[in-house]
């Protein structure tokens, strides 16, 4: 038998769409509902009342399956990004983007995965490099274009903003929300003090003031 007739004889079937779509669905309701070691390619064949065997005709193996559910969500999230930073108000609505729970929640998963899977941790970094470079480029530029020069760099904004969501959004998921209210209020209105500057706008304080102190300085903050 020749190479071609014992390709052809192993793809006996056309792949469909309906299933691949199934078959991710499957795995990210498992990765939400039970953890990411819940999603093994018996449990997400199973759930869809088909045979492991599938996920490696239309995968490869199970890694590729998981990066593809990863990229798909980070798609999503990336254009919901895109939306909030074209619109009126960029870096608040960045920063609701940035705190979905959901999100958030999904994307840990991904992260503890990331521990124990390269293919996993390369997809992360990425998308992670590329979304810093889209947040950095949208704040540099609503910046500019308002005549702005910020003590904060738009990268570091980008870096304070992620981080304190996340966290947040993890210590929730535990049941602590100590100082939550203060932290997002100080957020909140740091934001909303970038996006004003050059309009008449009183009451909002930049992130930086809470940060700006001097040796020995012993005042506090007040959102």
């Amino acid at each position: 038998m020749t190479k071609a007739a014992k390709t052809t004889s192993r793809k006996r079937y056309v792949e469909r769409p309906d299933i691949r779509a199934l078959l991710l669905d499957s795995a990210e309701a498992l990765i939400r509902e039970e953890g990411y070691a819940a999603a093994t390619a018996r449990k997400i064949a199973s759930r869809v009342d088909l045979k492991h065997q599938v996920v490696f005709y239309y995968f490869g193996s199970q890694d590729e399956l998981l990066v593809e559910v990863f990229r798909r969500s980070a798609k999503t999230h990336r254009e919901a990004l895109e939306k909030a930073l074209n619109s009126s108000k960029p870096l608040s609505a960045m920063w609701n983007v940035i705190r979905d729970p959901d999100v958030t929640r999904f994307t840990l998963e991904f992260m503890a995965l990331a521990n124990h899977n390269e293919a996993i941790r390369d997809e992360l970094a990425q998308n992670a490099a590329d979304i810093r470079q889209l947040e950095t480029e949208a704040v540099d530029r609503h910046l500019k274009e308002r005549g702005i020069d910020p003590r904060l760099s738009p990268r570091l904004v980008s870096v304070l903003t992620n981080a304190l969501g996340r966290l947040l959004v993890q210590e929730a998921t535990l049941g602590i929300r100590d100082g939550h209210d203060e932290a997002e209020a100080l957020v909140e209105g740091s934001l909303r003090s970038f996006e004003a500057m050059g309009d008449t706008t009183e009451g909002v304080g930049p992130i930086v003031q809470a940060m700006d102190f001097k040796e020995g300085d012993s005042s506090t903050y007040q959102p």
